[in-house]
């Protein structure tokens, strides 16, 4: 857990890797990017303790070369501490980056089942929800 987030500084550091993850992604190849404003809270397993998920979406305008893409955010993440990267396959086949950070935080970027759009997740660091605060809301 971190100490120092709260909800909107949890949300700050999600987005701000998945516009990081977005980079790989040739702009060329991108129509559209669609970043989801608002999100839901995720328990980390312990009461009072979430993390913000997210998403962000990239329509693709031209097919791009997943396996590189995923191949390149690996290395990107190889000697990055705290993170860590590896590759993987989703269930349909396509390659998909996975992505470790502090605090319980992931990411993972794939292309859609359709492969019309690379689909960004993120679970950011888990922080503690005051009690003021609805676990049900979205942020």
């Amino acid at each position: 857990m971190d100490e120092t987030l709260d909800v909107y500084g949890a949300k700050a550091a999600a987005q701000s890797m998945e516009n990081e993850l977005a980079s790989y992604i040739p702009a060329s190849s991108v129509a559209s990017t669609e970043q989801l404003d608002k999100g839901i809270l995720f328990s980390c397993g312990t009461d009072g303790i979430y993390q913000w998920t997210g998403h962000n979406y990239l329509t693709l305008s031209s097919p791009v070369d997943d396996k590189k893409i995923v191949d390149e955010v690996v290395a990107g993440f190889a000697d990055r501490p705290p993170f860590s990267a590896l590759a993987d396959t989703t269930y349909d086949g396509a390659p998909s980056a996975v992505v470790v950070g502090p605090a319980g935080s992931s990411y993972l970027l794939t292309l859609s089942v359709d492969r019309s759009r690379i689909e960004i997740l993120s679970f950011s660091p888990c922080f503690r929800l005051p009690d003021d605060m609805s676990s049900f809301a979205e942020y």
